[in-house]
């Protein structure tokens, strides 16, 4: 087979990324031919983040150059896909021998191509804010153009697939297709738990410092579980320096606050026992994998794609604090039965692991080539 994957942005250094590059792992690993579309970006530094050296070396790389604003203030959703949409159709002008296309980035970057186009999908109603009301007729207007244009890509593609089952009713909800779940790559392989003996009596949380992961709730449990320590590992930004100050104005004295990279979490996530996800409605949620791989029992919110990765025999999910507060409660009354589920975490784990997403993606398309 020879497969073209499409991800004009390579840099952003974060899920889709992971699937783009495990995706070409598995093309080029299996005695496939590979080829990329993306902007340049510097390859060691993917490489390395993603624990995939040597990847991108067996890969056919057909860059074009980073994207600059051509007016800096105003329109830059509509500069960012006229651009990308002109660099791609250039390179396709002189690469159209491929089998299929597979794109993992969103479906606004999808090529127009009479190749068999598959598209991974993370969240596709990219505008229900503007949809539900939530902006005014000015920010309406201006999504009005992008909103006919994604929806346009739509048919351009043969077969979708989707991050969980959730993201699937959304796709048959928004744009009226039928979709395959294939759940993406978690690097479980840098959380592996050290063992029961580096456990402490900790619970975690791990995010970007942001309203909608809401923080909030998690200290609202802290508060009611006063006898257990409870952990923030997040980045602030600029624009929530205040949400972040509010916090830690909020915060009982058994919650501590680690502003470190998310990567930096991996031996804070090995010594918790617990790890709480508080966000609403997330696609999927990566980071309660990486903390089943370290050993944590997970506690997610009962809404979106984390249900699908906390199955009732791995953990619990809860649908309001004070059930939360109960389920941490309970863990930690009842040791043996923690020491089983972090066990029972671990192994579930391994079912999002990158192994496991390469031999499904090659599966799907060699299936979708026929």
């Amino acid at each position: 087979m020879k497969i073209l994957v499409v991800h004009p942005r390579l840099s952003v250094l974060g899920g889709a990324e992971q699937v783009a590059i495990h995706s070409l792992r598995a093309i080029v690993e299996n005695g496939h031919q590979a080829s990329l579309i993306s902007e340049r970006f510097d390859v060691a530094t993917l490489e390395n983040f993603l624990g995939c050296q040597g990847v991108l070396g067996k890969v056919d790389r057909l860059s074009f150059p980073v994207f600059n604003p051509f007016v800096r203030k105003g329109l830059l959703l509509y500069q960012q896909l006229y651009y990308f949409q002109r660099e791609t159709r250039r390179i396709l002008r002189d690469h159209r021998d491929f089998d299929l296309v597979l794109s993992t980035q969103d479906i606004g970057y999808v090529p127009s191509t009479n190749t068999r186009t598959i598209q991974y999908c993370y969240f596709p109603d990219y505008f229900a804010h503007v949809r539900d009301g939530q902006v005014s007729f000015w920010w309406n207007l201006y999504y009005s153009p992008a909103r006919t244009y994604y929806h346009e890509r739509v048919r351009h593609v043969n077969d979708f697939l989707s991050v969980s089952d959730y993201t699937g009713r959304f796709i048959r909800k928004v744009w009226g297709r039928e979709s395959t779940t294939l759940y993406p790559p978690c690097p479980i392989e840098q959380y592996r738990s050290s063992g029961e003996d580096k456990k402490e009596n900790l619970v975690i949380t791990i995010g970007r410092i942001v309203p909608e992961k809401r923080m909030h709730d998690f200290l609202e449990i802290a508060s009611g579980s006063p006898s257990f320590r409870f952990a923030i590992i997040g980045a602030v930004d600029g624009k929530n320096l205040q949400y972040y100050k509010s916090l830690k104005k909020k915060a009982s004295s058994n919650v501590s606050f680690i502003l470190s990279p998310l990567r930096g979490a991996k031996d804070v996530l090995r010594r918790g026992k617990v790890y709480v996800h508080c966000a609403r409605n997330e696609q999927f949620g990566i980071a309660i994998v990486e903390a089943m791989a370290a050993g944590c029992v997970p506690v997610v919110h009962e809404s979106g794609g984390p249900p699908e990765i906390v199955t009732g025999d791995v953990g619990f999910t809860w649908k309001n604090t004070d059930e939360a507060i109960s389920h941490i409660a309970n863990l930690f009354a009842h040791d043996s039965l923690r020491v089983e589920l972090s066990k029972r975490a671990l192994n579930r784990a391994a079912q999002f692991g990158s192994d496991a997403f390469e031999s499904k993606i090659l599966e799907t398309l060699k299936k979708s080539v026929g």
